[in-house]
């Protein structure tokens, strides 16, 4: 099993300006896993981990759709959101959401 660990979407702007090589992070892990061939991903593992991330950004997407307005559903999901990605992996999560968002949008008046 693979554990995967979240930064907080806040703490992500902090962290890319502070080290502008975590945000080139897709070039980045090409040269870290040369300098430990032992302890790198399997292609598998790799694919695994970038559909992972486009889960996170689908998750982002779903949670932030509107920005002028309040959205309840949006605010239930992203609380929901957060303590998911504490269980399951992103894409999971992402699937959940999107059930969920569906459902609850169908029950609005």
């Amino acid at each position: 099993m693979m554990l995967l660990i979240v930064a907080p979407a806040m703490m992500l702007p902090a962290l890319t300006q502070a080290r502008p090589e975590v945000a080139k992070a897709g070039r980045l892990y090409p040269k870290i896993a040369a300098a430990y061939p032992d302890a790198r991903l399997s292609p598998a593992e790799v694919t695994y981990a970038q559909m992972q991330g486009k889960c996170l950004v689908g998750l982002k997407d779903i949670n932030f759709r509107k920005k002028q307005e309040f959205d309840p559903v949006a605010e239930w999901t992203n609380y929901r959101s957060l303590s998911l990605l504490e269980q399951f992996p992103p894409c999971t999560v992402l699937i959940m959401m999107e059930t969920a968002r569906k459902d609850l949008m169908e029950e609005q008046p």
